[in-house]
């Protein structure tokens, strides 16, 4: 009677050991979305920089355009399908998402009209768990996003997700960064936010992460997490006339070491090898 016992401890134990390492075996997707106070033309070109990357790490990427200050057309998906054009049966999901032709996909949340306006709460609704669903399909998700006129993302998924803001080391980006987290501090209160500082040197960036991260804390009791800087480098626009990432075409440029570690810090495969080796001990 006492093997038996013992036996079915150990089985019970095994079967936990086991779900457990196929738990924390099994990526969550991870949803971030990067607002710019920098000029709007950068954009396409940080996130397809960011997921180059990721990509390269084994994890599917999809950059999700939804906002209405960067243009359809430099991702090239002017012509595609919105989601929100699958909640309205005007297409399919499978025909909404794009491959980019450099490992990652690219698919829009909306045209870009109307992200400014919210959507009803039932549409809402619709087009988040559908974002949800695709959402189970990649590891990271990297989203060009942009407020509405609630001060809000456009989905719930979204703003329950990480969010970004890139910004210059210039007075008037600094000060639209400050007001872009005020706005969703208004809506949302208290959270994080991480800061990436474009065009400017390690030095520089330091210097207006520290400045702004001291006013989010005294005035908001909000922290800030600083990505890195992104220096100057005019192998970034080399790169982007050649339609590749400055990481491909020029990996030893200054410009792709900095994104490199950005991209790290992104990337949730660092945090799963971490948790899958945990796994394995038990």
């Amino acid at each position: 009677m006492l093997n038996f016992q013992n036996n079915q401890n150990r089985k019970i134990q095994n079967d936990q050991a086991a779900g457990l390492r196929r738990i924390m075996a099994t990526p969550r997707p991870r949803v971030v979305s990067i607002l710019s106070t920098a000029p709007s033309r950068d954009q396409a070109r940080l996130m397809a920089n960011l997921a180059t990357p990721i990509v390269a790490h084994g994890n599917d990427v999809l950059i999700l355009h939804a906002s209405h200050e960067s243009s359809e057309s430099i991702y090239e998906i002017n012509k595609l399908p919105a989601l929100l054009d699958v909640i309205n049966s005007e297409s399919l999901l499978q025909s909404a998402i794009k491959n980019s032709g450099n490992g990652f996909s690219v698919a829009k949340l909306m045209p870009a009209h109307q992200v400014g306006k919210p959507l009803d709460s039932f549409l809402g609704e619709q087009l988040n768990a559908i974002f949800i669903g695709l959402a189970q399909q990649y590891e990271i998700i990297l989203v060009d996003a942009a407020l509405n006129s609630n001060h809000l993302l456009p989905l719930k998924a979204l703003n329950e997700g990480e969010i970004i803001i890139k910004l210059t080391h210039q007075p008037e980006s600094i000060k639209e960064a400050y007001a872009l987290i005020k706005k969703i501090y208004g809506q949302l209160g208290s959270r994080s936010f991480g800061i990436i500082v474009d065009n400017a040197s390690e030095s520089q960036a330091q210097l207006v992460f520290d400045n702004i991260s001291q006013v989010a804390r005294r005035f908001m009791q909000i922290e800030l997490e600083y990505f890195g800087a992104i220096p100057p480098d005019v192998h970034l626009s080399r790169a982007a006339k050649l339609g590749r990432s400055v990481i491909e075409a020029f990996p030893l440029a200054s410009a792709s070491a900095a994104l490199k570690q950005i991209a790290q810090r992104l990337d949730g495969r660092h945090d799963q090898a971490a948790k899958t080796k945990l796994a394995s001990l038990i």
